[in-house]
């Protein structure tokens, strides 16, 4: 028997590349028409039918998956995609004349493809499937749908999913309407009642023109307005280009094509633009706005410039949130809720309303449905929109799990609350809104910006184990129980793929590791700080000192402008700090020594601390965190010197806080004419400050400073309503600092 033929290809070769339905409309299909690219078809004429390769392609079938402005980053990625396509086929031709191995792939792939319609159909029956992450290699679902029965998705599922895209609300088993679903009969005779009433439909009309006219219309911010606050656009392209390297290679929320092909629009001729594509932009600067050099510097206040600037946006951006219906959902409105809450956290906006705020974004997206697989309850759904609902579901987990972290509080979600499939390893370039059936996910191995997420959920419901531990407030952790969890991380660390991708190293590796060592310093961080921690928990002193050192030096060994994002991001720099100070303190009133040289560490910690200083330089932001962790190093100084005077170090930490708040009064920004207000009381603080440092004035004495020496009993309050809460408001609200109140 000769080779196989291989079967004709009707298809044009645009719709076969981007592995879409082709009409096979000839000269030209309605896909083409639609997108403005050149159809060709193959012709037979030849022997060789194979698809041309990527170099033969016409320039217009290249999807655009950058700007300008930064297209060297962009179009590796975009290049890798199409060797990885055109490697594939090329190995397709190579089997065309081997009938055997090609029926071996084909087959397995229909296997793969049978097993998870399989499983599918078991978990809408109820019972517990295999782990979501088996899907990880295979890809999601052929189609809209994993089913092609419209009826077969909800014949045993008891919660509702309505509407199409992101226009979806979803109600779960307790709702009262679900009922409906079983009760076949009161559903087709509402529907009867419902055609016989054509009155009512008209009549809900009339009732809600009459409500617009008598309500006023609510006034979205103007074109004009967003328009004139986009910065210009050596600046913007040095914002998105950071933000893209940085913050898009962690938390997905934009898909880099569609929205680089906005971008270039927009410098077209930006009247042409959405405002909802503005808005994304604005927070898109705002985020990293505070991060990349060559923005205006000055403080108003304690507030920079940037940050000043990146508020503004923010609020114009929030003002039209509000406005935006909640009913009729977008997938770029649920983008702008999840870049606000990001942008509002770089930019510390809110901060005492971090937790509060993505507990509410968590729950919109459970309203809408997000914590559900939509292949599992919806054939109405895309499979672009499939995907990135899975990409947003497990962003805003993400942000809702560090900001319970950092608050001290349980989850507010188990890991047994949603059944979303984790999204696919591919690079954004592999699909777009014409895709309907998405390509086979890339080893983890292959770095995309897809990776970091795909990591963080293998491990997430562990996480989220321990943390619901930690923060419990009715069961202890124990110290077997620890130890056991530390083995899982410890090989769940060991397992974490190396990324040669130099993209991977601005963020999305550091973070990798950081999302681990953060949780093994908390989890061995109450045994540590026992007072028989020495001899009976000595272990867990040695892993919390590691994973605290671990964090030092991989925060201090990002670039600078990942530093400066990062530190807002998170607040695990500021806890190794602690951890460090308190452990080598503990260390040096015992015998044992568990760091040979403390010097690293003294050095660690010293970097940590002038990236909190460089923080507050930029932003103006983080006081309390500098604080307290400048007077952990000044007290662990004057342990590790004990022939020294504590009143020395004491002094030289004065100093630094005095030479820092110094530098922001040097930088005030001048208010337009004459003002006693923000600018009478900084200055009454910055005197004060400066007066308790070592630092001499003209025409003050220096007064006596003794900090170790307290004229209460009371233990010390880490949040006192006093001159170092810098980050405080009464603080700038009075003209200076009065009474005799000691810590």
């Amino acid at each position: 028997m000769g080779p196989k033929r291989r079967r004709l290809a009707l298809s044009c070769v645009a719709c076969r590349r981007r592995k879409v339905k082709c009409d096979r409309t000839y000269p030209t299909c309605v896909r083409c028409q639609k997108g403005g690219v050149s159809c060709d078809y193959v012709s037979y004429t030849k022997q060789d039918s194979a698809l041309p390769t990527p170099s033969e392609e016409s320039p217009q079938l290249r999807r655009e998956a950058s700007v300008t402005s930064w297209t060297e980053h962009a179009d590796v990625w975009h290049a890798r995609s199409k060797e990885h396509e055109s490697a594939r086929n090329h190995e397709e031709s190579q089997q065309s004349g081997s009938s055997q191995p090609r029926t071996q792939t084909k087959s397995l792939r229909e296997l793969q493809d049978r097993v998870f319609d399989l499983e599918t159909h078991v978990r809408a029956a109820g019972t517990r499937p295999i782990s979501p992450a088996v899907y990880l290699g295979l890809g999601h679902s052929a189609g809209s749908g994993a089913s092609t029965d419209k009826n077969a998705l909800h014949d045993h599922e008891r919660a509702l999913l309505r509407g199409k895209g992101f226009k979806t609300q979803y109600f779960g088993p307790s709702h009262g309407a679900n009922l409906l679903l079983q009760f076949e009969e009161l559903s087709r005779f509402v529907k009867d009642i419902l055609q016989r009433l054509p009155t009512l439909e008209k009549s809900r009309n009339i009732w809600k023109q009459q409500r617009r006219d008598l309500n006023a219309n609510l006034i979205l911010p103007e074109f004009d307005t967003l328009l004139s606050l986009v910065p210009e656009q050596n600046r913007t392209d040095a914002l998105v280009q950071e933000y893209f390297e940085t913050l898009e290679t962690t938390y997905r929320v934009l898909h880099a094509p569609t929205f680089f092909r906005k971008y270039k629009e927009f410098w077209a001729s930006s009247r042409d633009s959405s405002s909802g594509f503005l808005v994304q932009l604005l927070l898109v600067c705002a985020s990293v706005n505070c991060s990349v050099a060559g923005g205006p510097t000055g403080f108003v206040g304690r507030s920079s410039v940037c940050r000043d600037a990146a508020v503004k946006w923010i609020e114009v951006c929030e003002s039209w949130l509000e406005l935006q219906s909640q009913k009729h959902m977008t997938l770029e409105v649920f983008q702008v809720r999840v870049l606000l809450v990001i942008a509002m956290k770089l930019n510390c906006v809110k901060v005492k309303r971090e937790w509060t705020v993505s507990g509410h974004l968590l729950r919109q997206a459970m309203s809408s449905g997000l914590h559900r697989e939509p292949t599992f309850l919806s054939n109405t759904i895309s499979v672009f929109d499939q995907e990135m609902r899975r990409r947003l579901w497990f962003t805003i987990l993400e942000l809702d799990i560090q900001n319970t972290l950092d608050r001290g509080v349980g989850p507010s979600i188990g890991p047994f609350d949603w059944d979303t499939l984790p999204p696919l390893n591919l690079h954004d370039e592999d699909f777009d809104e014409s895709t309907e059936k998405m390509p086979s996910a890339r080893p983890m191995t292959e770095f995309t910006r897809t990776s970091f997420i795909c990591l963080a959920h293998q491990h997430l419901p562990l996480r989220l184990e321990i943390i619901s531990r930690i923060n419990s407030i009715r069961i202890c952790l124990e110290s077997d129980t620890a130890i056991e969890l530390d083995q899982k991380i410890r090989q769940t660390l060991d397992n974490l793929p190396k990324w040669s991708d130099h993209a991977a190293g601005a963020m999305a590796e550091a973070l990798s590791e950081l999302l681990l060592y953060e949780i093994l310093l908390l989890m061995h961080q109450p045994f540590a700080t026992q007072v028989d921690a020495p001899a009976r928990h000595f272990y867990s002193r040695a892993a919390r000192r590691d994973a605290a050192l671990s964090t030092m030096r991989i925060f201090t060994g990002l670039r600078p402008s990942s530093r400066r994002t990062y530190i807002n991001l998170r607040d695990d720099l500021f806890r190794a700090c602690l951890a460090t100070c308190h452990d080598l303190v503990v260390s040096a009133r015992s015998r044992e020594e568990l760091l040979q040289d403390q010097t690293i560490a003294e050095n660690l910690i010293e970097q940590g601390v002038n990236v909190m200083e460089e923080r507050i330089k930029r932003v103006g932001q983080g006081f309390h965190t500098y604080w307290l962790t400048c007077s952990a190093l000044g007290l662990l100084h004057s342990k590790l010197s004990p022939e020294e005077p504590a009143e020395k170090f004491a002094q030289e930490t004065a100093d630094r806080v005095a030479t820092l708040q110094g530098y922001m009064m040097s930088q005030q920004i001048p208010p337009v004419g004459n003002s006693n207000g923000v600018e009478d009381v900084t200055m009454s603080t910055a005197n004060t400050l400066v007066g308790m440092s070592a630092l001499p004035t003209p025409g003050q004495p220096l007064p006596e400073l003794d900090p170790f020496v307290t004229t209460t009993t009371d233990p010390f309050n880490t949040f006192p309503e006093t001159l170092f809460d810098f980050d405080i408001t009464d603080l700038w609200n009075m003209g200076g600092i009065g009474g005799s109140t000691h810590y």
